[in-house]
């Protein structure tokens, strides 16, 4: 397993500017990610840490760019296809009108995978 952190910089001065995540705008480049990383690709056990670091760092670097305040949390899980389901889910206790999750999910004839987004708006 690995950690990323990122920093996310000094956010003061932001507060006039609306602050939110525009879930439409990172589900398109987050789609986007995903197809481009593991369209082409076979299930191959020894390339799935490396598709997960890629993705998760890849995902963090997109959000980074948006310099809105939050601290996120990103989450892979990538399994072959086999037939199965892959099925995620989570419990938060926030404020729903600053914080918020979202997931995407990819499949190809191959593998499944579920990328989950946990954002928490910074004070």
């Amino acid at each position: 397993s690995f950690c990323t952190l990122l920093e996310m910089g000094d956010f003061e001065g932001e507060q006039q500017e609306e602050v939110s995540i525009n879930v439409e705008k990172i589900t398109e480049e987050i789609n986007n990610l995903m197809k481009q990383k593991l369209q082409a690709e076979k299930w191959v056990p020894k390339k799935v840490d490396g598709w997960t670091k890629d993705l998760i760092e890849s995902t963090l670097k997109l959000l980074a760019e948006t310099k809105k305040p939050f601290k996120y949390i990103v989450t892979c899980a990538i399994m072959q296809r086999t037939g199965g389901g892959l099925t995620s889910s989570y419990s938060a206790l926030w404020d729903s009108s600053r914080d918020g999750a979202f997931a995407f999910d990819f499949d190809n004839d191959h593998l499944q995978c579920i990328i989950s987004l946990y954002w928490v708006k910074l004070d």
